[in-house]
């Protein structure tokens, strides 16, 4: 495990603090809304589809004509970009709603799949947005985007159980989670989701995730066990 995730622990388990933390793109930040709009701007859009259907196509890697290296090796550029990282929409509805929810239970932090290079221009984007300030826990530079879910998911497990919930729109770190966490992991934008023995919560939209926070607290102080 990395230092900074190390000192975010040391810092939970000294303060004695338990509370969740919250992904960033396509949870609070519409990134992929974002880096649809500029690809078509750069390189075109053939078939006309609005920023919407070109999400849809890009969430489900259907997009074949932007499918070429070029457009590749630009994209990856892009998600490493301070200036693009900054100009990311707010997914409507995240910034109020996390509001509330620190009222429920503390928000101690991010885990996102972003690396640590924008780390700054990620922690700028959130306050420019009104979000908690607390740590950001981000991908390491060295470690490969295609690696980051296995680290996001370890980095969670190793987090339990000073963090004991997590707010995240992925299902694929379902596919590295240990089927003994006990975290409560509150699904974003999802209604359905593969069977399993993690404790998820579907939640479609931000409200969905508010109204679920305060109806399951008895569920959150159980996972959250003994933190010693």
């Amino acid at each position: 495990m990395n230092a900074d995730t190390i000192a975010f622990k040391k810092q939970l388990e000294d303060s004695g603090t338990q509370g969740l933390v919250i992904d960033l793109d396509e949870t609070l930040s519409w990134t992929v809304y974002y880096m649809a709009g500029e690809l078509a701007k750069r390189y075109g859009n053939p078939e006309d589809l609005s920023v919407e259907e070109l999400c849809a196509r890009m969430i489900a890697h259907d997009v074949p004509f932007w499918n070429v290296e070029e457009i590749r090796k630009w994209g990856l550029q892009a998600l490493e970009s301070e200036e693009m990282t900054e100009e990311y929409p707010i997914i409507k509805g995240s910034d109020k709603a996390v509001e509330k929810i620190d009222h429920v239970i503390p928000v101690v932090g991010y885990l996102t799949l972003r690396q640590t290079s924008i780390r700054g221009s990620t922690k700028r984007w959130l306050k420019k947005h009104g979000f908690p300030d607390v740590p950001v826990i981000t991908r390491p530079n060295n470690l490969k985007l295609e690696e980051g879910m296995k680290w996001k998911a370890d980095t969670l497990a190793y987090l339990y159980p000073h963090v004991i919930s997590s707010i995240d729109n992925t299902l694929d770190i379902f596919n590295y989670l240990p089927s003994s966490y006990k975290g409560t992991i509150f699904l974003y934008g999802q209604t359905d989701y593969p069977k399993s023995t993690l404790n998820i919560i579907p939640c479609k939209t931000w409200d969905d995730v508010y109204k679920k926070v305060v109806e399951y607290p008895a569920a959150l102080q159980r996972t959250a066990g003994d933190p010693t």
